[in-house]
């Protein structure tokens, strides 16, 4: 992570300036910690134009104008095309911090049998939950009222899979020689990518933070900047976090359990 602090830093991100540090977390992979005592609302961290992967970027590296109607696809594609450069790619430091595979056990990089464990697992310890198929059913119905009941895991992870199938079908026609990658690159941005201003974008170092629901959040400065603020007051040795759904849509356990590989209450 040393080297990817570096690299963030020859870019002007600075996280040591603002008394943040990356390292391993005890909640497994990585983690942002505070170095100094912050306040809520102090800046954690501030990414200056060019440092976010956004769609843009994608279109101009990989010179596909068309890519703009399809965002996470063109973030997938951009992560597989800067991979196969190898060293040559100004990304490659960072590129070499993702997960290789697996992906913290979400749907999009998990196997099959291993979803299928954990939903059996989750209903057992929730014999009161709604059936598997309660919100297909309910769609399905000709005589549906009120309000649809929420997704189970199991919809939730055939929905997961099912927008992993489109997008590479989407990929695959684009860049055939990228094929291998793909599935990888779909997961990573599935679980890593924010939304900013209606803006999907994969973000350097604020991906290795984790979630809470009283996290810090990100916002555009007046210059253009993305600067991260601290949602909550933090001690030195701290670990500070990130809302990952501030400003996005409400998110069911279940769907953040599919979607992020993690239970929402273990991390908040």
């Amino acid at each position: 992570m040393e080297a990817c602090n570096a690299w963030a830093k020859s870019h002007g991100v600075d996280a040591h300036k603002h008394g943040v540090e990356f390292r391993a977390s005890p909640l497994g992979g990585m983690g942002a910690f505070a170095t100094k005592a912050i306040n809520a609302g102090d800046t954690l961290l501030l990414l200056p134009r060019g440092f976010a992967v956004t769609p843009y970027v994608c279109e101009v590296a990989l010179q596909d104008s068309s890519l703009a109607r399809s965002p996470r696809a063109a973030l997938a594609l951009f992560l597989c095309h800067e991979r196969a450069r190898g060293a040559a790619s100004p990304w490659a430091v960072w590129l070499a911090t993702l997960p290789a595979e697996g992906l913290d056990g979400s749907a999009f990089g998990t196997s099959a049998d291993v979803l299928a464990a954990a939903a059996a697992t989750r209903r057992a310890e929730n014999p009161g939950a709604a059936p598997a198929d309660a919100y297909t059913a309910w769609m399905a119905s000709d005589d549906a009222g009120g309000e649809p009941p929420a997704k189970s895991y199991e919809e939730e992870i055939a929905g997961c899979r099912s927008q992993q199938a489109a997008t590479l079908a989407f990929c695959v026609g684009k860049r055939p020689d990228l094929a291998t990658h793909l599935p990888w690159a779909i997961a990573a941005v599935a679980t890593r990518a924010f939304r900013v201003n209606g803006v999907v974008q994969l973000l350097p170092l604020v991906e290795k933070m984790n979630h809470s629901s009283r996290g810090g959040r990100l916002v555009v400065t007046s210059a253009g900047e993305l600067a991260l603020l601290a949602g909550a007051p933090y001690d030195a040795g701290d670990e500070v976090f990130l809302n990952y759904f501030d400003g996005q849509d409400a998110s069911t356990p279940e769907r953040v359990l599919a979607h992020y590989g993690f239970e929402p209450a273990a991390a908040c």
